[in-house]
């Protein structure tokens, strides 16, 4: 949907900053005219007009005052209105004129005499004798002096405290309509990553401007992307299944094919049959890897001791293969007995140990470190070469094999990548690095759950060690 201009995320943007730098700036000017309000005057105090009375009752004395003239003390004549018709009938103190023309014209007028204070000075008056008027000024005490401080300062920190206020209100109106809305589309890229098609993004698609188109964008990308993954996957497990009927007629085929007396009297069939045996392999690997990213593994939870499953395997690989035997190594270490399913932990450590087999010569170690009573970790580590480090979070890809050309050996890039997947399902992850001491560690980090999870309706292990005479008879 195409957005109209005014509904442009930045004109938004601007209109919002205008609004409210103009609010925050005209409460800030108006709080300072209200502080800057010129004082109303008071009526003066008895003693300073019992004061000043008797040297203002003599007309000539009162007559001859002019503005600036002092009278007594620090009272100076700031304004008077004399007698005489014309221009000069109101006569004004300069400086004062300059700055405070209209208090001294509204204190002229007043009807009795009052005190006025002024940033300056103050003013004192009328003073009426006949026809003539008369203000006068002195300058300010100390006390009133530092109450007039006093109150600049308060004015100051009142405007302070408009704009902080301000800014405040600003950050939060931008956080609520700008900020949230960002981090819930960061969210979504992470869902999308994780492989969600229905994002978590509230009303924001909803809206009109810019944020609104970016969040349909991302609906749509997650959507598409879902269909995309979904479809590759289940192409590749068709295929894969399709492939295994006629491979197994080859496997068949072959087998009748070979004398049984001299099988590799033909070295054709024989490389024929490894070549399809690797086949085999390969096929089956990518339907597990399918199935667990399909999430068709369905988790049979059973008690399971880590340290007995570790050992089996280990003599597993040495029935098969006695090298693989003497170079497998179970340590003794903290193993703990978990509610998980067994079959799919082997799968994990079992190719984990296999690739360590195929890629290097030397020893392999299992180990396990068990951090605290909710996880632990098993640790596969071979004595080889290790792995360059920026092939290192390559290792879990799939159809990933290093360098093939020094492996002739090795698998298909596989094992690494079913590892993950499998962990994953069992709540764990697997992670990859050259020990200091040499060679490639693997580890394997899963949850402990406890043996009281299991529900009634799955066998426990008493039951299980019941039916295995029963198998084996």
């Amino acid at each position: 949907m195409q957005i109209r201009w005014y509904h442009s995320l930045t004109l938004r943007l601007l209109l919002l900053f205008w609004a409210l730098l103009f609010a925050v700036a005209s409460s800030g000017f108006l709080l300072a005219i209200w502080y800057a309000q010129p004082e109303t005057a008071k009526p003066l105090p008895q003693e300073v007009q019992e004061t000043l009375s008797p040297l203002l009752s003599d007309q000539v004395t009162f007559s001859s005052l002019t503005p600036g003239r002092l009278l007594a003390g620090n009272y100076r004549v700031a304004a008077a209105v004399t007698p005489e018709e014309g221009p000069n009938r109101l006569q004004l103190e300069p400086n004062l004129a300059n700055t405070h023309r209209r208090e001294l014209l509204r204190q002229l007028d007043a009807d009795q005499p009052e005190q006025l204070r002024l940033p300056n000075g103050m003013l004192v008056g009328p003073f009426v004798l006949n026809t003539q008027r008369i203000l006068l000024i002195r300058p300010l005490s100390e006390d009133e002096r530092v109450d007039q401080q006093v109150n600049s300062r308060r004015a100051e920190q009142a405007q302070t405290m408009v704009l902080l206020f301000g800014s405040l209100l600003i950050a939060v109106l931008l956080g609520i309509w700008l900020v949230l809305p960002l981090k819930r589309l960061i969210s979504a890229t992470r869902e999308i990553a994780a492989g969600a098609d229905k994002l978590h993004l509230k009303r924001l698609p909803r809206r009109t401007d810019e944020l609104g188109e970016l969040a349909r964008a991302l609906e749509t990308a997650a959507h598409d992307l879902k269909v995309s993954r979904d479809a590759q996957r289940r192409l590749l497990s068709d295929v894969s299944h399709e492939l295994r009927s006629p491979l197994a007629r080859m496997q068949v085929a072959l087998m009748l094919s070979q004398d049984d007396e001299n099988p590799d009297a033909n070295p054709h069939l024989t490389q024929m049959s490894r070549d399809v045996d690797r086949l085999g392999t390969i096929i089956e690997r990518i339907l597990s890897l399918s199935r667990l990213e399909n999430g068709l593994v369905k988790l049979d939870p059973q008690p399971v001791n880590t340290h007995d499953l570790a050992k089996t395997l280990a003599a597993d690989l040495a029935y098969v293969d006695a090298k693989y035997g003497e170079r497998v190594l179970v340590l003794d270490a903290d193993w703990p007995t978990t509610a998980t399913d067994d079959e799919l932990l082997r799968l994990v450590i079992e190719n984990l140990v296999r690739n360590a087999l195929q890629y290097t010569a030397g020893i392999i170690e299992l180990d396990c470190v068990r951090h605290d009573e909710k996880h632990f970790t098993i640790l596969v580590r071979d004595h080889g070469d290790g792995v360059p480090e920026a092939q290192l979070a390559q290792l879990f890809e799939p159809f990933f094999r290093g360098d093939p050309s020094r492996h002739h050996k090795a698998g298909v890039g596989l094992g690494m990548a079913l590892s993950l997947r499998a962990a994953n399902v069992l709540g764990g992850s697997v992670t990859a690095r050259n020990h200091p001491e040499g060679g490639l560690e693997v580890s394997v980090n899963l949850p402990i759950v406890p043996i009281d999870t299991i529900t009634e309706d799955e066998p426990t292990d008493t039951e299980a060690s019941a039916q295995e005479p029963q198998e084996s008879n």
